[in-house]
């Protein structure tokens, strides 16, 4: 099993090394032996990490040696597909080939006004940059006439130093997401709020469709994740950020399993015990409780790979400290 964190760009303006936390952040999640860093990706949005990932992860190449490189995710329909197979490519050769692709089509109809991209043909702008850039990996040529994008036939330089390039994970929840992670892709990434067995009905039929193309799943679960010595350490630390961030994504619309009726005691100021808010939902709490929930994950879902999602409210020094817990306390212990 695989495991990724996604890492906050933590700026201080103030310092001659504005991202300096950041770079340390992923220099020990490399010695805290996690696979890979993850970034989240938009454009025009204050509070996001950031809208250039190919860049911010050159930086990181720099510093580490190990660690892989994983927009988690990357909104391939806001732009054209020639240009980000130029730049995945080039990381991939900074990088010494660590780079994995996580792609997704997006949700946020300003982005697609800013970048001038009507939001309605964003999965079939989708596929089409999929097989561009796959061509291009594959043949060291591009070449490809369709709807929304037409490339002449011209040469993919530079070529990635892994053979067929860079893995693709795809994310999404619909019929058309998973097929398309079937499909085009080489993996499958899941969100953060679906509970676990919904998640890994989801990951069934993903594996359904894989099948019906001859294709082997890989399949990488996303969680809010925390640890820390107590859980009291937890509660103080991350669980309100947390809490918040669910209720934000349900008052906002978002659809989530609720089968004990935990949301709604929440929004009604009731308390929920972490244990309970955590279970299926989280990957949080003492060494003992993540160890727990990763073998649940990895045995109900037969997840292949899980990225946790840090809360940067809790500041740095707990982030090093949860960083390196992780790769002490429960990775050598999951068995």
């Amino acid at each position: 099993m695989q495991f990724g964190v996604r890492i906050p760009l933590l700026r201080d303006p103030s310092s001659p090394d504005p991202l300096g936390q950041t770079y340390a952040l992923a220099q020990a999640a490399e010695e805290a032996g996690f696979d890979f860093i993850s970034l989240t990706h938009h454009s025009f949005t204050p509070d996001c990490q950031t809208s250039a990932p190919f860049v911010i992860f050159a930086a990181i190449a720099a510093r580490t040696s190990r660690i892989r490189l994983a927009p988690v995710i990357f909104l391939l329909p806001l732009y054209q597909p020639t240009a980000v197979a130029e730049q995945v490519a080039t990381l991939d050769l900074v990088s010494n080939g660590r780079v994995i692709f996580g792609i997704g089509i997006g949700y946020r109809d300003y982005e697609f006004e800013g970048h001038g991209v009507d939001p309605r043909h964003r999965g079939a702008r989708a596929n089409e940059a999929m097989a561009i850039i796959r061509q291009g990996f594959t043949t060291g040529q591009l070449g490809f006439e369709g709807e929304h994008f037409r490339i002449p036939d011209l040469p993919m330089v530079p070529m990635p130093v892994q053979r067929s390039g860079p893995p693709m994970w795809v994310g999404g929840l619909s019929d058309a997401a998973m097929r398309r992670a079937a499909r085009l892709g080489d993996g499958w990434i899941s969100d953060n709020m679906q509970l676990l067995e919904p998640t890994a009905a989801m990951a069934d039929r993903y594996r359904a469709f894989c099948a019906e193309e001859g294709r082997e799943p890989f399949v990488v679960i996303t969680r809010n994740a925390w640890v820390a010595e107590t859980r009291e350490e937890v509660e103080a630390d991350w669980y309100q950020s947390v809490i918040d961030f669910h209720l934000g994504y349900r008052q906002a619309g978002y659809e989530m399993a609720d089968p004990t009726g935990v949301y709604g005691r929440l929004e009604c100021g009731q308390n929920v015990p972490l244990a309970e808010f955590g279970h299926d939902r989280t990957i949080a709490g003492t060494p003992a409780d993540c160890i727990e929930e990763i073998r649940g994950w990895r045995d109900r879902a037969k997840a292949d790979a899980v990225v946790f999602l840090l809360n940067e409210d809790a500041g740095f020094d707990k982030m090093m400290k949860a960083i390196r817990l992780f790769g002490t306390g429960v990775f050598p212990k999951v068995g």
